[in-house]
């Protein structure tokens, strides 16, 4: 049985960590503010699908030290069976977690060489909130999500 969605490939074309070397580690567990951003293109010429997610962990102010600042972007190309009647809610859903999973493993790579603890994106999920749920009948490419995470030690 063909699986409705498959990863063809993934790349990491923006990447930015910088620790902050003020960063006292064993201050009590501070909010790091973190934005999700999900895009979904389609080619119709190859029948590949898109998903740009774009991850953001930035301190809210100079007088909150967090252990590192993170922007990067990861794109990641699929195919979707043709029986998938949503393609794009598909990949804004699975498709953003799957890279969301390697972008998380890619960060834990990266920090873990750092002078501070290995940054542990938490998990979170894709899933359109009731609210955004309602709004599904309209369609859109974008879709931005903001959560709260506590510094890891």
């Amino acid at each position: 049985m063909k699986p409705p969605l498959t990863v063809k490939e993934y790349f990491f074309p923006f990447v930015q960590v910088s620790a902050d070397p003020e960063f006292t580690p064993g201050d009590p567990a501070e909010q790091i503010d973190f934005e999700t951003k999900v895009g979904v293109d389609h080619n119709p010429e190859n029948g590949l699908y898109q998903v740009i997610l774009e991850i953001t962990a930035l301190p809210e102010n100079e007088k909150k030290k967090t252990p590192y600042a993170i922007h990067l972007v990861v794109v990641g190309l699929f195919t979707v069976s043709d029986k998938i009647e949503d393609p794009v809610q598909l990949l804004k859903v699975a498709g953003a977690s799957i890279l969301y999973s390697a972008a998380r493993e890619f960060l834990i790579t990266i920090t873990s060489r750092g002078p501070w603890a290995p940054f542990f994106l938490p998990t979170i999920s894709f899933l359109p909130s009731p609210a955004e749920s309602e709004e599904l009948v309209k369609p859109t490419n974008v879709s931005k999500e903001k959560k709260k995470i506590a510094k890891e030690k």
